[in-house]
């Protein structure tokens, strides 16, 4: 079986674009969630900066160093005093020669009545960076620690941390996600991917003429999904290709043997003429042409002269026309013929004939008498006691039931046992039980064989005439 490149591979088609997309919807939503979390945390901050405004701005306490750092400790934010003239009183945190002259103009941009975000602020270059809100004080020229103004910075870490806190939720929720999809995806394709090999090997495999392999049970699991129907109709085309190559075959060999049935019978004919004629010469030389012996001779050669005429027919497609026949008197030409045979070889061959079929009329008594004779021939060749049954199963229906305590049928050729060249025989050809079908065909009929209590059995039906 051809392999597809990787990135030809069905797998591949349907699990790209399901990643794909799950992947960009979380980098989405991680990106929704960021944003959201930077707001959250804005909003957190202007919360707690209010807090310690409303806390700070009115009280009678001194803003020293040792309040400020408390506060600073408590609220997890840094505190820096400032005078009316932007002096600094007190800091929690060191302050840069630079940073403190950014101290007044970072009081009017981040006082607390200024909107959006706080002012980005760092106290030395080296320290981390703060962001920075301010406000002043209630009577501040009364207050003894002379501070005007605080300024709020908390730290840009915390932001950032609570940015990331808020993204990374639904970003590890996203990836989970995507592992999980694209696991079930895998599996899913992987299942669907060998099923749809499978039926590939199948396909390829009636292409080439295997028509009997059947499909793996799982193709269709049972489901009446696509697949499943697809294998299904694979199989249905599977047994159509089998039977019209069986068909083929089976015109080829009729075809076939047509043309060596021609062969044989012009080879044969001549033979069966000049061993008459001979009889019939010494009979009258010896002056026995009254001799049973003699009759019975000629008589068989008569009946395969005529056998042979009938497969020259067959050979130019043509059909004798029908001689109907008595069943009594058709049964009496087979047992004429074969008796002596059995005889000769010590033969068990009994006979059982319903007298109320004596009578009864067969279309074409040469063909019935050639049919039955090659099912009694076989069965005299591979066992030492044969019966032959003729009696009628229903009206207007002849059986002919020849059963014999041979071998049986091998195997390896029961199934085809009607095909033409179809033979367990060293010497043989195939030919005598196609002949058999086709006759019974012609008949009306049908021929079957079955084994039954150690012995074979052969049916031949045929329809009698009214």
């Amino acid at each position: 079986m051809t392999q597809s490149p990787p990135f030809r591979s069905l797998r591949l088609r349907l699990l790209a674009p399901i990643l794909a997309t799950a992947l960009m919807a979380a980098v989405l939503v991680a990106v929704a969630s960021y944003e959201l979390g930077s707001r959250r945390a804005m909003k957190d901050l202007r919360s707690r900066f209010d807090a310690i405004e409303s806390t700070l701005s009115d009280s009678n306490f001194p803003l020293n160093s040792m309040v400020l750092e408390s506060l600073a400790e408590l609220t997890q934010t840094e505190l820096i005093g400032l005078t009316e003239t932007g002096n600094v009183t007190t800091s929690t945190v060191s302050l840069g020669g630079g940073a403190r002259e950014q101290l007044p103009e970072l009081v009017v941009r981040g006082g607390s009545e200024a909107a959006g975000t706080p002012v980005l602020f760092a106290p030395d270059e080296d320290a981390q960076h703060y962001r920075a809100w301010s406000f002043d004080t209630v009577e501040s020229r009364l207050r003894q620690d002379r501070v005007a103004s605080v300024v709020v910075l908390f730290a840009e870490e915390q932001v950032e941390a609570s940015r990331r806190n808020a993204a990374l939720l639904p970003l590890a929720t996203g990836l989970s996600t995507i592992v999980a999809l694209s696991s079930l995806t895998l599996w899913l394709t992987t299942r669907l991917v060998r099923r749809i090999g499978k039926l590939q090997r199948r396909v390829e495999a009636v292409a080439g003429g295997d028509f009997d392999s059947p499909l793996s049970d799982d193709v269709s699991d049972d489901v009446a999904d696509e697949i499943g129907v697809l294998g299904d109709t694979v199989e249905s085309m599977a047994d159509q290709l089998q039977q019209l190559w069986k068909q083929i075959n089976r015109q080829q060999s009729q075809k076939l043997l047509h043309q060596i049935a021609g062969g044989m019978a012009h080879q044969l004919r001549n033979s069966l003429t000049g061993a008459r004629m001979a009889i019939e010469l010494h009979a009258q030389e010896r002056g026995i042409e009254d001799d049973e012996g003699i009759r019975v001779a000629i008589h068989q050669i008569e009946l395969s002269e005529d056998y042979v005429r009938r497969l020259l027919l067959v050979a130019s497609g043509r059909q004798d026309k029908d001689r109907p026949a008595s069943v009594r008197t058709s049964l009496d030409d087979v047992r004429t013929s074969l008796s002596p045979i059995a005889k000769h070889l010590r033969i068990d061959l009994t006979w059982e004939l319903d007298e109320s079929l004596a009578e009864s009329m067969i279309q074409d008594g040469p063909t019935w008498v050639a049919a039955v004779t090659n099912l009694i021939h076989n069965a005299i060749q591979v066992s030492d006691h044969v019966t032959v049954k003729v009696r009628s199963p229903q009206q207007e229906m002849l059986r002919v039931t020849v059963t014999d305590n041979g071998p049986g049928v091998p195997d390896d050729i029961a199934e085809s046992l009607f095909e033409p060249f179809v033979t367990s025989k060293p010497e043989g050809m195939g030919l005598g039980l196609p002949v058999v079908q086709r006759s019974a065909e012609y008949l009306g009929g049908s021929v079957r064989w079955r084994r039954e209590n150690d012995m074979t059995v052969f049916e031949l039906d045929t329809l009698l005439q009214n």
